[in-house]
């Protein structure tokens, strides 16, 4: 009885990491481009045509700060700190912003959330 308990735990805990992660539906695609003691360097990777050619005439913002209670995590959905935030640098991330327009929430994402948030994003915007 207490391997068919024991059995039936780790089949549970297994559960989660077997599953694919839910990620918010405002969740913003884009690369880490550089971090520093006051935000990060963050390129979206959803703008649209007008908005590239725009960014060649007016330099648009690519400093974000980071909230007070930020969460990071990495492919695996675990908990990084805010100092392992270089590790992640030059790779696709999605990022939540707080109201005051600061980034609250970032995930590292797998080659398989990539292609699903473009796939999202194509059928929004079409």
């Amino acid at each position: 009885m207490k391997k068919l308990i024991a059995t039936l735990c780790l089949f549970c805990l297994a559960l989660p990491s077997s599953a694919g992660r839910l990620l918010p539906d405002g969740l913003v695609m884009g690369r880490l481009a550089g971090v520093e003691d006051s935000g990060i360097e963050f390129v979206r990777s959803d703008r649209t045509l007008l908005q590239r050619l725009s960014a060649l005439i007016a330099v648009e913002p690519q400093h974000f700060a980071l909230a007070t209670g930020l969460r990071v995590f990495d492919e695996h959905n675990r908990f990084l700190l805010s100092g392992q935030l270089n590790a992640l640098k030059g790779r696709t991330i999605g990022v939540t912003f707080d109201q005051q327009g600061n980034i609250n929430r970032i995930w590292a994402l797998g080659d398989d959330e990539i292609e699903a948030l473009k796939q999202r994003q194509a059928q929004i915007h079409p």
